[in-house]
């Protein structure tokens, strides 16, 4: 018994020794793995106060998810206020234009309707005129026929001696003055049908009140003028009204949204860290959110020196996610001897520790969706700060 005793003391401390101090001089694996991946900041462009946050640490974003919405109303109005001011003021002329439109063409029916009055007074005058002067050039005709018969009658009776010469040449003179009453009759009738004709055309031919239509004419033609003139610059008007509308729409909308502002992802990934929450006030380049990029999943791995010369760019590790039966490979990407706080911070974990003389592995996960990649505890592996274990493949 007490040989057997001692050789399986002798065994155990055999074993111990291989355990602690063999094994580990052939052993290829890493002293301490963990998950990791590289974080993305979402920053706020603007100064303001976080009004509402939309994720929450662990929570799943795509590009284009709105995080968080910042708001800030001191944003400067002042080109807004201006275009406003514009806006107003052109909407003001417009009214007083048109105004001004609808005065002068109700002034300008009146004026026309007035005119109207008096071109309708002249021409019945006109035509009543031209009834008279023909009347009076029928009478003057048929007297100068009367003559003409009473003298064809005396120089009937003068050849027979009935009358005297003297009769005879009193006839004849009275013939020759009712051919020249006829003859001014003729001519006033005619001059009184071209009266007619030109009132007919629209032309004012009264004897009266002449003065006042050449007046209403007058004003018809300013108002005319004043109305084809207001129309145009009441086009004018609402073409820079539409104008400077769109530029207020524009610039409304830029303060708007600037004065709340949506911040989106610009990258799918999952929240690590919510940085800023609601009430948080927040300058301009300020960080809200830490989002992990679940894409680029890879492992730090910190290996004995004794590895190092067998450690290189393009190494393959491989990586078992607590109990699985099948391990995942890496691809390193860098080594390290030490890792500094700038380069820690661009991944969602601190490094784990490494002793003197010990070498980071950083690897990449070689696989088409490491996001999904599954572990034996049914979670992904996207995970960062888990505890792996890696070994060098040989």
């Amino acid at each position: 018994m007490p040989k057997l005793a001692g050789y399986g003391l002798l065994a155990f401390v055999l074993w111990l020794m291989v355990e602690t101090l063999i094994q580990p001089l052939l052993s290829s694996q890493a002293t301490r793995a963990v998950l990791q991946a590289p974080v993305g900041l979402i920053t706020s462009p603007i100064n303001g106060v976080v009004t509402r946050m939309t994720v929450h640490t662990r929570d799943a974003v795509e590009a284009g998810t709105v995080v968080a919405t910042v708001r800030n109303p001191t944003v400067s109005q002042e080109i807004l206020t201006t275009l406003r001011s514009q806006h107003l003021a052109l909407q003001s002329q417009l009214a007083q234009l048109g105004n001004q439109f609808k005065a002068d063409s109700q002034e300008m029916k009146f004026v026309g309707h007035e005119a109207n009055v008096h071109r309708e007074a002249s021409l019945a005058q006109a035509w009543e005129a031209w009834q008279i002067s023909q009347r009076q050039r029928d009478v003057a005709q048929s007297v100068v026929e009367e003559q003409e018969n009473k003298v064809r009658t005396n120089q009937a009776l003068l050849e027979q001696g009935a009358i005297s010469e003297q009769v005879m040449n009193a006839s004849e003179a009275q013939l020759n003055t009712a051919r020249a009453n006829a003859a001014v009759a003729a001519q006033a009738f005619a001059g009184q049908a071209q009266t007619v004709a030109s009132a007919g055309q629209g032309a004012f031919v009264g004897t009266g009140g002449n003065s006042l239509f050449q007046t209403l004419e007058s004003r018809r033609g300013v108002l005319r003028n004043s109305v084809d003139r207001a129309r145009q610059d009441g086009t004018a008007l609402i073409q820079q009204l539409k104008q400077v509308a769109a530029l207020e729409d524009e610039e409304r909308q830029r303060v708007e949204k600037l004065s709340s502002y949506e911040i989106k992802a610009t990258q799918p990934g999952q929240v690590h860290t919510v940085l800023a929450p609601e009430g948080a006030y927040v300058t301009a380049g300020q960080s809200l959110v830490r989002v992990t990029d679940c894409s680029r999943l890879g492992v730090v791995a910190v290996f004995p020196a004794r590895l190092a010369k067998r450690l290189s760019i393009g190494s393959v590790l491989d990586v078992k996610v607590g109990q699985a039966v099948a391990s995942v490979p890496a691809r390193v990407e860098q080594l390290l001897p030490v890792a500094s706080d700038a380069l820690q911070s661009t991944y969602s974990v601190p490094f784990p520790f490494a002793e003197q003389g010990s070498i980071y592995a950083v690897a990449r996960i070689d696989s088409k969706e490491p996001q999904k990649t599954q572990s034996a505890g049914g979670g992904d592996l996207c995970a960062p700060g888990k505890v792996v274990s890696a070994s060098l493949r040989s």
